[in-house]
């Protein structure tokens, strides 16, 4: 996820090395579900569901090195005029044309992260490379997750242009990890399906991503309100009122989401038998 700004330089270095997508603890969640909805016919042990699930926080971890990793995490999309009047491109070539590649990029490039990373799955598995398998369906784990978390798919990520900075943190860890059990006690049980338009699916989930910002700002506003602007332990209780139905449909569908894109790789990869 981007940089979380605040008026301390302080606050701000601290932020930026601290503050994830979800946090490690929702990373983890949203994978442990998806891991327990992938069929056994695709025979992944238990071992090898586990590794997923804690690799699935990697792709954060690979921001302090690699500087190309930041902008894979989320996407403004809200950004783009074209959004704003009700159309998607979903083209990136096209948005580059249209502002410019590094604008593009400076704004996000999850949706086409999430792609990419799809393709190298379905290579990995007709190569039957375990260990790639364990990669990208890692790193997929994780940008699908960041495309379920609606502060990944704002302009407005950190509630700053509407004078709520912070809201990130306190929505994604501070507040997840308050209801954490309540969160992992509401796990759903799905069916993975077949994926057919990758790009599509996507893009669709991101974009009843941001269909959901303006309700945690919302709530944001109502938490604080009755607190008088104190985060302390009834502000968070407000906060998990007001978003905790969208919150555990967003890791629920999350988890589908990401279990129904590794089915489909492995699918399209020819249904590869292999040892985990």
């Amino acid at each position: 996820m981007k940089k979380i700004f605040s008026t301390s330089l302080l606050f701000l270095l601290i932020s930026s090395l601290i503050v994830y997508g979800w946090g490690d603890k929702g990373h983890k969640t949203i994978a442990a579900f998806a891991m327990k909805l992938l069929p056994a016919e695709m025979k992944f042990t238990d071992q090898f569901k586990s590794a997923i699930t804690d690799h699935s926080v990697d792709p954060d971890n690979r921001k302090r090195d690699d500087k190309s990793e930041g902008p894979k995490h989320f996407i403004d999309i809200d950004y783009y005029k074209e959004f704003t009047d009700g159309i998607v491109i979903m083209s990136r070539d096209s948005l580059n044309k249209l502002y410019d590649e590094k604008v593009v990029t400076k704004e996000g490039i999850l949706p086409w992260a999430t792609e990419e990373t799809f393709f190298r799955l379905i290579k990995a598995f007709k190569e039957k490379n375990k260990d790639n398998v364990l990669l990208y369906a890692s790193d997929l784990a994780h940008y699908v997750a960041d495309g379920h978390q609606p502060l990944h798919a704002t302009v407005n990520y950190n509630g700053q242009l509407t004078s709520q900075k912070g809201i990130h943190f306190r929505y994604e860890s501070d507040m997840f990890d308050k209801y954490l059990n309540v969160i992992q006690n509401c796990y759903e049980e799905n069916k993975p399906y077949y994926v057919q338009y990758i790009k599509d699916y996507i893009f669709d989930y991101i974009v009843e991503a941001n269909d959901y910002v303006e309700m945690i700002l919302s709530a944001d506003n109502y938490a604080s309100g009755k607190t008088d602007g104190k985060f302390d332990k009834e502000y968070y209780r407000l906060l998990w009122f007001k978003t905790k139905y969208v919150t555990i449909n967003e890791i629920n569908s999350a988890a589908l989401c990401l279990s129904s894109l590794i089915y489909t790789a492995w699918v399209d990869a020819g249904k590869p038998v292999m040892e985990y």
